[in-house]
This record gives structure tokens, sequence and C-alpha cells, in this order.
């Protein structure tokens, strides 16, 4: 896909996106679709803002309960465009119910493809330029939605996202004091360090 195409896309998704009202389920469902991607395939992590608040509960698979989503979930997501840059949310299943009045309810299940990238810095080190299929491991993720002063927010997040996957994903992560060696190894020094003689104090 070019750049026009990409940006053609990322317009459309933005166009629903800004426009939707959430009035009706089928509008809720597709809104954290288009949500999803954008934040996920088009890097743009500040939407984080838009419906999680400091009253979220998220619940992650072998991470534990945290309360205040909006700033946990900035920083869990931006480490992760270095890692997979092309990553893609390939949406299996998302389904909502509920109303404008008492609030909804969805789920999604998604599964990712994309390059654990070889230049991506992480926690770990840098990735190894393996790539991961559509349907090696998926995400299920259910969410409760209501108003909270006055705007629509997630209330309570609960998220399994096949934590052993991505464990063997990264297994072969390259820290970065291996990486550096590798790049200083069989380097020469520069001439214009000369060596100093033996005895030879450097003046003061």
């Amino acid at each position: 896909m070019g750049r026009k195409e990409v940006l053609a896309e990322r317009r459309a998704l933005e166009n629903f996106y800004y426009n939707c009202k959430l009035e009706t389920p089928q509008e809720v469902a597709k809104q954290f679709e288009v949500y999803t991607r954008l934040i996920w395939e088009f890097h743009q992590a500040g939407l984080c803002y838009d419906y999680y608040c400091d009253q979220t509960v998220t619940h992650l698979e072998g991470v534990g309960t945290w309360v205040g989503g909006k700033d946990a979930l900035e920083v869990e997501t931006l480490p992760t465009f270095s890692a997979y840059p092309n990553k893609k949310c390939n949406f299996k299943e998302i389904y909502a119910v509920g109303d404008a009045e008492q609030g909804y309810h969805f789920g999604q299940i998604t599964s990712n493809s994309g390059t654990f990238s070889r230049a991506g810095a992480t926690m770990g080190g840098l990735g190894d330029g393996s790539t991961f299929d559509e349907d090696s491991s998926y995400c299920l993720c259910e969410c409760y939605v209501n108003k909270v002063e006055g705007r629509w927010c997630i209330v309570s997040e609960f998220v399994v996202n096949g934590q052993e996957a991505i464990r063997r994903r990264t297994a072969n992560t390259r820290p970065f004091c291996k990486t550096i060696l590798e790049f200083y190894e069989g380097l020469e020094k520069e001439d214009s360090v000369p060596e100093l003689a033996a005895g030879e104090e450097t003046a003061k």
C-alpha cells in the first residue's frame, strides 16, 4: 500500500471517528474498532485520552489491575510503536450491546500481525526482525462504556492478550549492552588520540 492509499485510509477512519455520536450499539462497535486501529496502526497514542479517564479500571492478564487508565495506557502503548512499527490489528469480531441512557458493553477479538523490528528499541533491547502472522495469537478485550462528567469513557476494561505468545516473540531480543559491543567490535582507535608513553603524565 502506497503513501496516498495509507493517508486515504487514515482520513476515512478519522472521518468516522470524529463524527460518531455513539447513539446505537452498532455505532459503538464500529467506533471502537476504528479507535483501536487509529492507535495501533496509525500510532495516534494521544487518542488514549479521548475514552480513558482517571476512573478507568484496567485488568490486564499477567500484569494486574490499575486505576487511572489514560496515563498508564499511553505509557504501555508508546514503546510498542518502535518495536512493531507496521503492526496490523486484524479484527475477528466486535459486538456491542446497551443504549445511550444506560451505557454500553462491548467485546472484541483481534489478532495482530507485523514485524519485531531490528531497529525498534524496547525496554529489553532491539528486535530480531522476525515476523508474526495473523492468527498466531489473539487478544480478547471487554469494555464497559459510560458517561463520566458528561463524556463517554471506558470505565472498566478486561484484556487477555496472549502474554506467553508475546514472551516467545520477544525471546530473541538483543540486549543493548550486547548490541553496543557488537557495534564497536573491530573498530580501530582514532589516530587523533595518541597513546601516552610509559610513565608520561598528562599536562595539568
